[in-house]
């Protein structure tokens, strides 16, 4: 079996907690390659009268980007006391067109078969749209979102949310390439390698 057939049967997902009302977690990953970077939470502009998932605007380099909050989003409400210091927001590509993800913690980057995946049951989920699969690793269920369809639906909120933005908003500009990896997800994706 070639390396390009192996390559082509394994997907690699960044993973992610998100803590409900009731405390627990659950484990969700979109594919590495919708995720730019990984941010830590910083300033991050309410938006008055926007839809409750859409947690504000923030400035990225210069680019207005638009933050989801994945728990509303898919209807799990959150827990009051989570932990603000774990939370990240990943920063997802789709189709040229940034949009920041607010989660409560990133967990790991990983690789599984395609093969592992399957699909979610019946009634297990508010909007099963959001949903390509769940996978199973190391008795770990965990749910993988398909970022397109989940930010597909909430198009006509993000452009209300920039749209609020004044055109000649100030922008920071600094000399870090639209490339960078937050260094804990390097660090992440080398001990992934080396294992």
């Amino acid at each position: 079996m070639s390396t390009e057939t192996v390559l082509s049967d394994t997907m690699q997902v960044v993973t992610f907690t998100i803590t409900n009302k009731s405390k627990k977690k659950g484990n969700y990953a979109v594919p590495i390659e919708q995720v730019k970077e990984i941010k830590i939470v910083d300033a991050i502009t309410k938006i008055p009268k926007s839809k409750s998932y859409v947690k504000g605007i923030m400035n990225l380099r210069g680019k207005i980007i638009p933050i989801i909050d994945v728990n509303s989003k898919i209807g799990a409400p959150r827990f009051a006391n989570v932990d603000n210091s774990k939370q990240r927001i990943l920063v997802a590509d789709v189709n040229g067109s940034l949009t920041g993800l607010l989660v409560d913690e990133v967990n790991e980057v990983m690789r599984f078969s395609t093969k592992e995946l399957e699909p979610a049951p019946e009634g297990a989920f508010e909007n099963v749209n959001y949903i390509k699969g769940i996978v199973n690793v190391k008795d770990n269920l965990i749910v993988l979102l398909d970022v397109s369809k989940f930010l597909e639906d909430s198009t006509e909120a993000i452009n209300e949310a920039i749209s609020t933005v004044p055109s000649e908003s100030p922008t920071e500009q600094t000399s870090e390439s639209d490339e960078s990896i937050l260094p804990e997800i390097e660090e992440i994706i080398k001990q992934e390698t080396q294992n």
